[in-house]
């Protein structure tokens, strides 16, 4: 079968329009994906694309604008609470330099309401449970952990630091082997 040059146009045109109509759709369904940071009487939640209010405006601080995985909140008494895209609850993150812990290796510090330490990934997978009562962050494929010991403030001024003291550390791995 032979297309003249209307059916060839005729065929580019469908194909290009089909093209831009999966486009359309799939930038409309990663829209759909997201939340926005909202406020409400001086407290921040979260909207979905079509306005509806995804996680409560009962949040003084956010740490993320747009949640297109995980994003960071912190409630009134300061801790740091992680939720999903989906506007559920995953679990509290490590404090660290007045915000959320920094990724390491992929990972970043959670901790437990006993104050246990663990490890989730970017895309609020918990990949090693809160069990530890201090951790490092991964270096070289390792984290320096203990069960054991005490926190350390050394002055009580502005300048104040904290550092954790035990008489036994040890490595984990990063990934399961």
């Amino acid at each position: 079968m032979k297309l003249n040059s209307y059916d060839m146009r005729t065929s580019i045109r469908l194909l290009l329009t089909i093209f831009i109509i999966t486009i359309l759709l799939s930038c409309y369904g990663n829209g759909d994906n997201k939340l926005f940071v909202t406020e409400k009487k001086g407290l921040y939640g979260y909207v979905n694309a079509k306005g509806d209010i995804i996680i409560d405006c009962v949040y003084p601080l956010v740490y993320t604008d747009t949640i297109s995985k995980i994003g960071f909140v912190a409630d009134s008494t300061g801790h740091i609470k992680c939720f999903n895209n989906k506007g559920k609850y995953l679990f509290d993150v490590f404090k660290y330099d007045n915000g959320p812990d920094y990724p390491r290796e992929g990972l970043f510090r959670i901790v437990d309401n006993t104050g246990l330490i663990g490890f989730a990934d970017t895309l609020g997978n918990i990949i090693i449970t809160p069990k530890y009562k201090f951790a490092y962050p991964f270096t070289d494929g390792k984290a320096k952990v203990t069960d054991r010991g005490r926190l350390i403030i050394d002055s009580e001024d502005f300048e104040s630091h904290e550092y954790w003291q035990s008489d036994k550390w040890f490595l984990i791995p990063h990934k399961k082997k």
